[in-house]
């Protein structure tokens, strides 16, 4: 018969295994291939249609694991849009390194190469954001962590009002940076869209170059109207 002091001895035994390096490990290793599967069925479906089944299935887990892990749906999602907004965050202001060095012409270019270059490697954040964003501002209740599609807007606002050289009121920078931000995220998450009606293949160099040129159309006057900061 199992005594009382045995229990115990067997419960913390238990909990030793449980919080051994080899199970945070194993642990951890379970997460990150959750969220990694996550990414691509929200960046596929809608938050309204996506759900903690398809994550399963290509995961390759079973149900029930996705669940220990990660709640609710909404939990998981709001927690890919958390990862995803801080790896963009990391990333924008490497875009501005040198280009105030450079011609104008080559200092967008040079900015658009480097932001192109991200969005193409890591499709997942304006392909959710695309997918999502009629649904956040009308009924944000359904989409939670909402608040990281304006996030990403903001912190490219935040990095060119820091960086800029050109003379720009709050009005002209706003209506600047997200405007271009906003090309930006349809450009880029909704390519499949964008290629065919041009007929190009979304995932071709030809595409990317495309949407550079569209892009440098349309911000490239506005920055050669302005002055320079003293």
């Amino acid at each position: 018969m199992e005594t009382r002091n045995s229990a115990k001895r067997k419960r913390k035994t238990t909990d030793r295994q449980e919080a051994s390096p080899g199970k945070r490990r194993s642990s951890d290793a379970k997460r990150k291939i959750i969220l990694r599967a996550a990414r691509k069925v929200f960046s596929r479906h809608p938050y309204h249609a996506a759900s903690m089944r398809m994550i399963a299935k290509e995961a390759h887990l079973d149900h029930p694991l996705i669940i220990y892990y990660f709640p609710t749906k909404a939990v998981l999602f709001e927690t890919v849009m958390k990862d995803l907004t801080e790896e963009f965050s990391s990333e924008i202001p490497g875009w501005f390194k040198e280009i105030n060095e450079m011609s104008l012409f080559e200092g967008v270019s040079t900015y658009l190469d480097r932001a192109i270059a991200f969005h193409r490697k890591n499709p997942e954040i304006t392909r959710i954001m695309v997918l999502n964003m009629a649904q956040a501002v009308h009924k944000p209740n359904l989409i939670p962590g909402y608040q990281y599609i304006q996030r990403v807007i903001d912190l490219g606002t935040d990095q060119f009002k820091e960086r800029s050289p050109f003379k720009m009121n709050a009005q002209q920078t706003n209506y600047f940076i997200k405007g271009m931000s906003l090309l930006i995220i349809n450009l880029m998450g909704a390519r499949e869209y964008h290629a065919e009606i041009q007929g190009l293949d979304p995932a071709s160099d030809a595409y990317f170059k495309w949407a550079k040129e569209v892009i440098t159309f349309m911000i490239l006057p506005v920055l050669n109207s302005l002055e320079l900061k003293e």
